[in-house]
């Protein structure tokens, strides 16, 4: 709780009765993450040093085995977690491959 105050304070700067506004209030931590998430203490994205390494890309040292999420570039959140798989599945085909495929599908 005592950890949310500053994301609250920042909210009621725009939006002043927030917090009587508010019907379901529910404080993650990374001990919530690694409970439901099943993170190694609760953390989100790859372990590289900053400065010092870059993002893992959707390549790996697994013949034919791609990755994506959070732990590949472009990084943590929804939107970066659904561009690294479209970069996976591009690796595999391109983009014209993937619209002539989703064609053939029309038609079955």
């Amino acid at each position: 709780e005592e950890r949310s105050e500053c994301l609250w304070k920042a909210l009621e700067k725009v939006i002043p009765d927030v917090r009587e506004r508010t019907e379901l209030k529910l404080v993650g931590t990374p001990l919530t993450h690694q409970r439901f998430v099943r993170r190694y203490n609760g953390s989100y994205g790859p372990g590289i040093l900053a400065g010092k390494q870059s993002w893992p890309t959707a390549t790996s040292a697994v013949d034919g085995l791609l990755l994506c999420g959070d732990s590949v570039f472009p990084g943590i959140g929804v939107p970066a977690v659904a561009a690294s798989g479209f970069i996976a599945a591009n690796t595999i085909a391109s983009f014209q491959e993937h619209l002539a495929l989703l064609d053939e599908l029309d038609k079955v």
